[in-house]
Formats: structure tokens, sequence, C-alpha cells
């Protein structure tokens, strides 16, 4: 801008007059009100004045929390068709209607029927006869061990009777010591017999009868006891030599077997099924005879064959099957 007081003055460059004057210039004695005054004056010769600074901007606006995921709309969760119109909303009513009818199935399952089929009309029935009560709790079972004795139970005098009824739970249990149907012999023994008791150990048994002497005038502790108890008088017959069962002998008429079937009367052929070590010897008395012997150990079998099959069969100790007759 080119000043009109001075035409050759330019923008940017100091006027030599001006700077002068201002150097000689001397500060003004102002007295009192000599701003006011001059705000009046420059108010009166309307100079503008500066503006005042613009207002600093307002601060930016706190960060707000955000907000929480809006839950999906039913489009996203049940797919509508594109199309636009009344059909969209006919098609979401029908898949709501599928999804309630496929719970109402499950909750149910196949009794549609009962849902059709009236009701038929209760009667209400009062009497003052108790109603007998059903036990949820099974009957204690019937069956009883076999270690376990059972005594008869007495069931209540039925009418017209003068004796007690006997339960038809009723086991009775046998009381001997030995162990009926017991059939086997071996070296192991029969029953409760076992070879090496005394006369009384084999006594107190039951399976014997008394034991008697060969001589009673000769204390030599030899004699002997047949079958007794729940075995028959012929099924054995128990040998005592020095006051120790020695040998069982059976004879035709015996009940007892070894363990592997052969009995009298029993073909010679099953005695391949006899374990031990085989021997054979004539029979002392018979010579049509055929002693044959099975040892296992200090014990053992011994078979009389004649005319092929057994008549004639015991079990005892490798002394007792070396007696010939007897004690001797």
């Amino acid at each position: 801008m080119t000043d009109p007081w001075n035409p050759e003055y330019e923008p940017g460059e100091a006027d030599p007059e001006i700077t002068s004057a201002l150097r000689t210039m001397e500060p003004p004695a102002h007295g009192y009100g000599f701003w006011a005054m001059l705000d009046a004056r420059l108010a009166a010769e309307e100079i503008p004045q500066t503006a005042p600074p613009p207002p600093p901007p307002p601060p930016p606006p706190a960060a707000l929390p955000p907000e929480p995921p809006a839950e999906p709309p039913l489009a996203e969760v049940i797919p509508l068709s594109p199309r636009r119109g009344p059909g969209r909303w006919l098609l979401a009513a029908a898949a709501a209607l599928l999804v309630v009818a496929g719970i109402a199935s499950i909750t149910r399952g196949d009794d549609t029927k009962l849902e059709t089929t009236p009701a038929a009309p209760v009667t209400t029935v009062e009497t003052t006869t108790p109603l007998p009560t059903t036990s949820l709790v099974p009957p204690e079972p019937t069956s009883v061990p076999s270690t376990v004795p059972r005594t008869a139970s007495t069931v209540p005098v039925a009418p017209g009777t003068s004796k007690p009824g006997v339960s038809p739970t009723t086991v009775r249990r046998s009381t001997s010591t030995t162990r009926p149907g017991i059939l086997t012999l071996s070296p192991a023994g029969v029953g409760p017999l076992r070879l090496g008791m005394t006369p009384r150990q084999a006594a107190a048994t039951g399976a014997v009868s008394r034991y008697e002497a060969a001589d009673p005038t000769v204390p030599s502790g030899c004699g002997q006891a047949s079958a007794d108890g729940t075995y028959r008088s012929g099924d054995f017959t128990a040998l005592f030599v020095d006051n120790k069962l020695v040998r069982f002998y059976v004879d035709g008429g015996s009940r007892l077997a070894t363990p592997q079937g052969v009995k009298v009367g029993s073909p010679s052929s099953m005695l391949s099924r006899v374990p031990g070590t085989r021997s054979e010897a004539p029979h002392p008395y018979d010579e049509a005879a055929t002693d044959v012997t099975f040892m296992s150990g200090g014990v053992g079998y011994q078979f009389t064959l004649n005319n092929g099959s057994v008549t004639r069969w015991s079990v005892g100790t490798r002394a007792g099957l070396d007696l010939t007759e007897g004690c001797s």
C-alpha cells in the first residue's frame, strides 16, 4: 500500500524523515483523563480498532463408551426371501410354525391319538375297606445255602384242622459227618476216611462200624471194620495194621469205583486209564487170576483180573497191598 503523503515511499522501507522526527520527539506529558479523551476522539473519528482475537476452539467432546452389540434382527436368524412385500412375512410365519410343531412333536412323542380321543368320565368310588398295597421290596429268596442248616417252619393252622401244617420251603439236612453220594475210592480215601487213621479216628467219622480185632487174645493191633453210616456194609472193608488204616477192600456187590470209573465187573481194558507204575503177578490162590498193581509213591491200586474183567480191587499203602490175606 502506498503512503498518500509520501508517494516515493515503498512498503517495507522506513521513512527517514519520520524516523528522524521520532528520534527527536519527547514523550508527551499526559494529564488526567488523557486516555479517555483519546478513546472518545477515536470513536468520534470512527477509526477502526484492532478486533479482539477469536476465542479458542472448544475442546473435543469426551469419547463415549462403546455401545453393546445389538441383537441380530430376525432376518439374520431366519433368512427370508429377498423379495419385498408381504411374501417374506408369510415365509417367516411358516418357519415359526414349523419350529413350534417340531418342539411339540418331540415333547409328546407319538401319542397324538390321546389328544383327539375324549377321556372317559372318571367315577369316584368311596369305600371304607382299605385297599391292598403292593410292596416294591422283592421277596426274600427261598434258596438256602448248602452250609446253613434250616429247620422245619410251621404255618398257621388251616380252618377245620387241628394240626399246624409244614411250610413247603422246609429243608432238612443230615447231621452225619459223612457225605452221602460220594462213591469214589482212591488213594486219598473214601468219604471222610483216610489211610493212616487209627481205629478210634475212623469210628469218629461214622463211616465204619465198630472195630473188630483179628485175634482178640493177641494185642497185635490188626483188625478190620465194615462200611457203615451212609455206606452199605458191602461197599468196602477197612483193614487196620498196627492200629493204622492201611487198605480198603472192594468185592462184588460194592457201589464204589475209582475216579477213572473202574469197578467190579469192568473190562481189563479200562485199567489203561489208571495212573501209576504198573506191575503184574499171579494171584496166590487162584491160578486163573492175575493181580495188577499201580503204584504212585507210597500208595496205589491193586486189581484182581479173571477172565478179562475185574473181580476184586483195593486201595492202600505199599505195605498194605503186599499183604496176601488179612494181616499176613
